[in-house]
């Protein structure tokens, strides 16, 4: 991956089930789809990551890991 490969790319902010506000980074490549979800709050900083050809998939992935390291421990 790199820099002069990226297709495109963009940020959007949601609300959680939890009503904290998640940052989802979604950067296209022209093989596949590298999706980043973020959380800060007072217990911390939050990462998750999904890669995958489906743009939906990659985020689903990334969100998934973000809520099991944000609020499974």
């Amino acid at each position: 991956m790199d820099v002069k490969d990226i297709l495109s790319s963009r940020v959007i902010h949601l609300n959680s089930m939890f009503h904290e506000e998640v940052e989802l980074g979604v950067i296209q490549f022209s093989d596949h789809y590298y999706v980043y979800a973020s959380i800060c709050n007072e217990r911390g900083e939050f990462l998750g990551r999904g890669i995958d050809k489906v743009e939906r998939d990659a985020a689903r992935q990334a969100l998934k890991e973000l809520y099991v390291n944000a609020y499974d421990r």
